[in-house]
Order: structure tokens, then sequence, then C-alpha cells
């Protein structure tokens, strides 16, 4: 059997679990936990398109544990729930096991939204087979929201960690390394109060169906009616 590259999506802290999960300002902790799994959701609708041509890594937060919707994660995703504290190794200890020798990775952030399938196919194609190479995704406020690398390289994936997904840190560690650098951007991280007005007005464009469907759009828009006097101002 040929062997696929590897999508992952990470959840890099807790989303679920009302007792550990962090809030958004301004937004109840039970509405916080529903626009994280919209976010989630989102992204289990877009892999629907894509299991049959890549392998399915969900990583989640330990202290979520108990509190995944059952109905969230389809059997195609290999869920791994991580601790927190061992993530200086964590390809070695996570994901190296579950991934083909020799494939490419895609390790994506679960808040990230704006991400396209085609986004996804250029980000893979941009890899240098004959060198090593990083595609980086970065958010309009120079977050980190994915990055692809060959054989899914630890040191890269550990230095998300590290430098806390800030886009010129990571680069300045990494452009010591003698390693092909490509970004993409213009994405979006949602991880305040104004990142979600930002989605509000993104969602809002008829571009947006093409990382959201109108199914997913109807079930943020339950969200945005809550806040609509806040989002509005």
């Amino acid at each position: 059997m040929a062997k696929r590259n590897t999508i992952v999506l990470i959840s890099d802290k807790s989303v679920f679990n009302l007792d550990t999960a962090i809030t958004y300002q301004n937004i109840s902790a039970e509405y916080s936990i529903y626009l994280n799994t919209l976010l989630i959701s989102n992204w289990v609708e877009i892999s629907e398109v894509l299991k049959s041509e890549y392998n399915l890594i969900a990583l989640i937060d330990s202290r979520d544990e108990g509190h995944l919707p059952k109905y969230l994660l389809p059997d195609d995703f290999n869920l791994i729930y991580y601790q927190k504290d061992h993530k200086d190794n964590f390809v070695e200890k996570y994901i190296r096991s579950s991934v083909d020798q020799g494939s490419n990775c895609l390790f994506i952030f679960c808040n990230t939204i704006g991400v396209t399938i085609k986004d996804l196919a250029r980000a893979f194609s941009l890899l240098q087979s004959d060198e090593p190479s990083i595609i980086i995704g970065k958010s309009i406020q120079n977050q980190i929201t994915f990055i692809c690398t060959s054989n899914s390289d630890a040191e890269l994936i550990d230095l998300l960690f590290s430098t806390k997904r800030n886009f010129q840190d990571y680069l300045r560690l990494i452009s010591a390394k003698d390693i092909y650098i490509h970004t993409l951007d213009k994405f979006l991280s949602i991880n305040d109060f104004q990142d979600i007005k930002k989605l509000y007005i993104e969602l809002s464009k008829k571009e947006s169906l093409s990382y959201c469907s109108q199914k997913m759009h109807e079930s943020f828009n339950d969200l945005f009616i809550e806040y609509k006097e806040l989002l509005n101002a």
C-alpha cells in the first residue's frame, strides 16, 4: 500500500472541560466551549473530503478526556490524548508511531479557520522532495496556524510550543537550520473576542463558503445571534 500523507489536528490547550478550558472575553464558558466545538467540527467536515487521501490524527489535551463530545470525531481519526508537560518530545511520544514512515505531515491547530482544501493541497505541493523544507501558515496577527513538514521533523514541531506559535520567534529559531521555508498567510486564528469579531465579518462573505459550509454557517450563527450587539459594537 502506498504511503499517505498525514494531517494532524492539534488542540494546544484544554477546550472542552469546563474546569480547565480557557474562555473568551465577553463569552460565557458554555459558549466558549461551543465555539471550540464548532471550529473543530468545521475541520471534521473538511476531513470527510480528505479521508481517502490522508491519514487523520487528532491530538487533544488530556484534561479534555471524558469531555470530548462523542459525536465530534468520526472513526477516521486516530484520537490521541496528550499530557501538556510532555511537549518537549511531542513527536516521538505521541505522533511517530501513528504516521507512515516517510510521510509528509501537516500540523494544524484547531482554533484555525479560513484554510481551504486547496490551501492544504498547496502546502503539501510546496514541500521540496530533495531537501528539508517547511511550509508555515500564519494568521493576520502573525500566529502560526499550521506547518507542513517532510517526515514529521520532531524539532520543528516541538519548537511550535516553546515559541507559543509566535511566527517571528519561530522563524528566528528555524532560520538557523539548513531548510527551505515558505509561508502562506491571511488565515484566522481564534484566540480572543477581537478574533471572534473578525470571524463574524469573514463568515458574512460569500468566499467563506470555500472553507465553511452553509450548514456550519448556520451553527456559527447560533453563537453570533447570542452576542450580536457586542459583535456589531
